[in-house]
């Protein structure tokens, strides 16, 4: 019955407890950062899609409704730098069903990404 109260009667605290306690707090630490990594790309990313899809739609509204034609079967390419990212801007219009309607699709790419707006315009 001896060697049980000595452990009983112990105080402080070992190394051993120690360092396990500074492993868990150490672990924890790492997933705080690497989440946040992954947040800063995330927001990286939203903000590089919201300036790709904003390029796409200004060039779609600048084509002037009775322009179509000089655009038709081509396919019109621009680049266009921001925040020393080089955007690429490509408008293909072709004929749908009549005459009168086209289909326009501008596609914006930036590094190895790509997005496209489509939309059916009528003369």
């Amino acid at each position: 019955m001896k060697p049980l109260l000595k452990i009983l009667d112990q105080k402080g605290v070992s190394l051993l407890e120690i360092m396990v306690g500074i492993l868990i707090l150490s672990t924890g630490i790492l997933g705080v950062a690497g989440l946040q990594t992954r947040a800063l790309y995330g927001i990286k990313w939203a903000q590089h899609r919201s300036t790709a899809i904003f390029l796409g739609q200004s060039e779609l509204e600048a084509i002037p409704f009775d322009d179509l034609d000089n655009h038709h079967g081509s396919s019109n390419e621009k680049e266009i730098d921001l925040d020393n990212i080089k955007y690429v801007v490509k408008i293909n219009v072709d004929p749908l069903g009549t005459a009168s309607q086209k289909t326009v699709e501008v596609s914006v790419s930036w590094l190895n990404k790509l997005i496209t707006i489509e939309t059916i315009r009528f003369q």
